[in-house]
């Protein structure tokens, strides 16, 4: 019987952990740019009824009095102020979106790093694996049996 046992390798829990740890990162980075797209879907329906709003006031078919103008404008400033915010949501959360994506690719690669361990000490294993292998084969085939 060969010598060599079964392959492991003594950081596989590591590899698991940093593995659900990147899984963790993608899932952060969907998040972040889901919430970026509901921010520039919002700012877009937002511009679209300010200029909705504005072209209701060109067209002047409307009369005004004062009060409903004075409460109009209030919201078109109001409007304005949400573009404005969303504007700055949007800012911050592409740069949200920009660090969680350097996070997820540190962690990829420190998960690649672990694999390319992996695969390299499996490399060693099985070399080893074929020298018993061939040493067992060669003691039969000569008739040198180890009993």
């Amino acid at each position: 019987m060969s010598p060599v046992g079964r392959f492991r390798f003594s950081l596989e829990t590591v590899l698991k952990v940093r593995g659900l740890r990147e899984e963790q990162a993608k899932a952060e980075v969907a998040r972040a740019q889901q919430e970026l797209e509901r921010s520039r879907r919002a700012l877009k329906e937002t511009l679209e009824l300010q200029s909705r709003k504005m072209a209701e006031l060109a067209a002047g078919d409307k009369e005004w009095t004062p009060q409903d103008f004075i409460i109009f404008r209030a919201y078109l400033e109001h409007l304005k102020t949400a573009v404005v915010g969303f504007k700055q949501r949007i800012e911050e959360q592409e740069a949200a979106v920009q660090e969680k994506k350097e996070i997820l690719k540190k962690r990829y690669q420190e998960r690649r790093l672990l694999e390319q361990l992996r695969q390299k000490h499996y490399a060693a294993y099985r070399r080893e694996l074929m020298k018993d292998t061939e040493k067992e084969t060669e003691s039969i085939v000569l008739g040198r049996w180890n009993l």
